[in-house]
Order: C-alpha cells, then sequence, then structure tokens
C-alpha cells in the first residue's frame, strides 16, 4: 500500500456531514457487543469504537474513581479516642487508675487544602489521560477504517479493469476471426485478464482481514457490515485553536498535578498540633478528674528541604514538557494544513484532468483497435495506465481525507466528542 497509512497512524476523524443508509445496531447484541447491519459510515464506526471498547470503560472508571476521591480529600482527620487503665493486678490492684481521652490533629499549613488540590490535580490527570486514549483508540480505528475502505474501493476498480480486458479479449477474437490479428494477441488479452483476477483475489482477501480488523475496533469478532461510506473530503479553512487538544490537556494537567504536590510538600513543613482531653478515675481516693495534653512535633532532624527542592524541580520540568508540547503541536498543525492543500491538489488533478483524458483515450483506442487501425500492445498499455490512474484516484482520496481528519484532529473541529 502507499505511504497513506503511516500518515492514517496520526490522525482519526473529519467534520463531514454523511448523507448515507443508515447503520443499525441489534439491541439483543452478544455480550454487550452490537451486530452491525448495513452500510457503515465512517461517524459511526468512532462512535461504536468509543462506546464499546472496553479500554476507554476503564479509563473512564479509573476517573470517576479518582474524582470520588476527592470528596474525602479536603475532611478534615477524624478525632481518635483513647482509654488506659494503669494499676491494675498484682500488688497495686487497689490502685487502679482508668483514662478516657479524645484527641483531635488540628492541621496547620495548609496541609488539608494541599492534600484536596492534590486529589483534584490526580483527578484532572486522568481524565487528560482517558482522552489521550480515546484519542489513540479512535485514531486506530480511523486507519482501520481508511484501509478497509481503500481496499474496498480498490476492489471496485479492479473489476472495471477486469471489464475492459473482457471487451479487449472479446475484440481481439473478432479480429483474429476476420484474419486481422495473429492469435498471440488474443492470449496476451487472456494472460491479462488472469493476471488481473490474481490481483483481484489477492484484494478481495486482504479486504476480509480489514474489515475483521475495524469491527475488533468495537470489540466485533466479525465483520457484520455490508460496506463502508466514506465522507467527500471537506476542504474549508479551520482556525489555528489548539487550547484544548488532549496532548496539551495532559501537559496541563501533570503542571498542575505537579504544582498541587509542591504545595503539599510544603505543607508538611508546618507540623500539626494534637491536642486531647478526658477524665480519669481514681480507685484509690475514690475521685475522678480532668486529664488534657498538648502534642507538638519538633522539626530538629528533618524539615522536609529535600522533598520540596524535589517537588519544585518536577513542577519546572512539567512546565518545560508543557512548552514543547505546545511548540510541536504548533509546528504539527502548519504541516497538516499543508498536507491537506498539497492533498487536494493532487486528487483535483487525478480527477479533474488526467482520469477523464485516458479514459477517453482508452475508449478511442479500443475503437481503433476494433477497426483495425492500432497494435494490442498499444491498447494493453493504455488500459493498464488507466487501471493505475483509477488506483490513485482512490488513494488520492482516501490521503486527502485522512490529510484533512488530521487537520481537524489538531483544531479540535470534529463533532461527536471524539477529541
Amino acid at each position: 500500500m502507499p505511504s497513506l497509512w503511516s500518515l492514517a497512524l496520526c490522525c482519526f476523524a473529519s467534520a463531514i456531514v454523511v448523507v448515507a443508509a443508515p447503520v443499525h445496531a441489534d439491541d439483543g447484541a452478544l455480550d454487550g457487543v452490537p451486530v452491525v447491519s448495513g452500510p457503515l459510515t465512517f461517524e459511526r464506526a468512532l462512535t461504536l469504537a468509543s462506546q464499546y471498547q472496553l479500554r476507554l470503560r476503564a479509563a473512564d472508571l479509573r476517573v470517576s474513581a479518582s474524582r470520588e476521591r476527592i470528596r474525602d480529600a479536603g475532611r478534615r482527620p477524624n478525632p481518635v479516642l483513647l482509654g488506659s487503665g494503669e494499676n491494675f493486678g498484682g500488688d497495686l490492684s487497689d490502685r487502679l487508675e482508668s483514662t478516657i481521652e479524645i484527641a483531635q490533629t488540628l492541621e496547620l499549613g495548609g496541609d488539608r487544602g494541599a492534600r484536596s488540590a492534590l486529589a483534584t490535580g490526580e483527578s484532572r490527570l486522568a481524565s487528560a489521560e482517558a482522552a489521550v486514549l480515546r484519542r489513540s483508540i479512535l485514531t486506530d480505528a480511523a486507519e482501520r477504517f481508511a484501509r478497509a475502505w481503500s481496499l474496498q474501493e480498490r476492489l471496485v476498480r479492479l473489476r472495471e479493469g477486469e471489464a475492459l480486458t473482457r471487451q479487449a479479449i472479446d475484440a481481439a477474437s473478432a479480429r483474429y476471426r476476420a484474419g486481422a490479428s495473429p492469435v498471440v494477441e488474443r492470449a496476451r488479452a487472456e494472460s491479462q485478464a488472469l493476471a488481473q483476477g490474481v490481483e483481484r483475489q489477492r484484494t478481495q482477501a486482504e479486504l476480509m482481514i480489514a474489515r475483521r480488523d475495524l469491527a475488533q475496533t468495537w470489540g466485533a469478532e466479525e465483520a457484520s457490515f455490508d460496506s463502508l461510506l466514506a465522507p467527500v473530503p471537506d476542504r474549508g479553512s479551520v482556525a489555528p485553536i489548539l487550547a484544548s487538544h488532549p496532548d496539551l490537556e495532559q501537559a496541563s494537567a501533570v503542571e498542575e498535578l505537579a504544582a498541587a504536590r509542591r504545595k503539599s510538600a510544603e505543607a508538611t513543613r508546618v507540623p500539626d498540633v494534637t491536642l486531647s482531653g478526658g477524665v480519669r478515675h481514681l480507685e484509690e481516693v475514690s475521685g475522678t478528674g480532668f486529664v488534657a495534653s498538648l502534642e507538638i512535633p519538633v522539626p530538629l532532624w528533618n524539615r522536609n528541604g529535600g522533598s520540596i527542592d524535589a517537588a519544585r524541580r518536577e513542577q519546572e520540568a512539567a512546565v518545560a514538557e508543557k512548552r514543547a508540547v505546545s511548540r510541536r503541536l504548533d509546528v504539527e498543525l502548519r504541516n497538516a494544513m499543508e498536507r491537506v492543500q498539497s492533498a487536494a491538489a493532487v486528487y483535483d488533478t487525478l480527477t479533474l484532468r488526467l482520469r477523464p483524458a485516458r479514459q477517453d483515450l482508452v475508449a478511442e483506442l479500443l475503437r481503433a483497435y476494433r477497426a483495425g487501425r492500432l497494435s494490442y500492445l498499444d491498447l494493453i498499455a493504455e488500459q493498464r495506465f488507466l487501471l493505475e490512474t483509477d488506483l490513485a484516484v482512490v488513494d488520492a482520496q482516501a490521503n486527502l481525507w485522512l490529510s484533512k481528519i488530521q487537520l481537524d484532529l489538531l483544531t479540535g473541529t470534529f463533532p461527536g466528542g471524539a477529541r
């Protein structure tokens, strides 16, 4: 296959309205995987991958779990109930002392806020990672769709090429019966038909595999859809907006989490105070009194300076990585726009100029060959060129389509939340 598929690895979606027959999913699907019937559109394939891909479900569950942790992160520490008994048993059994206390830790230095910010940062990072995973999975689904569609269209063009070859065989047979050409011309035509049949069979086998690979993106083991309907590439201009790109969102989440970790490390530098109070009963004098205590850690040996410096360096690294991601996306945006323009120029040249000219030329050469004014070698060469042009049109259309998808991916113009 041409280099189209290497481009498809980094793109997946197109902001396009498709006029096509709907695809129906069986509500009674086995094991939660829909059975798709009828023609399958590109947007429907991405929707299926987004809804039924188990890796995406797992990522969404992790995001939900991280959000639940935020609720507890902002709460105060629970109080501690203490009970003790002294001087019981032995020679001091008549001097029993029993104490009941309740202790509460008072967090100083902003521990609770830092803990809440840390949980929020972890939740945002989980959401960003889920978005990156979704983009990766849908990119793969788009690449598989494009490959299957291209093989489907190549199969159509190969069958059209075989039809032209059959016309040439009929013409060669007629000329041979009229004594106007040797039998070798018919043998050449039949040999070409056999070669085209082998190529068609090979393409059919690859198409079956590609269709099954596409169905696996939503968990199906077999491809139950009839055909693939690709949208016509939209070449409309877009505003270069990259603020919501998943890679940039992930870099921002990493930066936010690094800042929260630094805040948490700085908060631990201020020791927490634990207050406790209760009552004590003395068996010896049969009396009850109150007790109170104050516990303050003394940061003598460890003031957490190393952890604070490490958190500061991690935050600086996150800022640098975010800047690098932003610059990379800016370059990718410019490259994507240039690819769309180049792919559009190639597609227009093939469809508007080259293919119509070669189609007319083949028709004229076939008429000339039947009239005995042309050799079969000239006819068969031009028929081969026409077939190559038809296959190039398929590749050019897919290349333009996927180039526009990559641009839509970068600018956030793909509908349906597939970013």
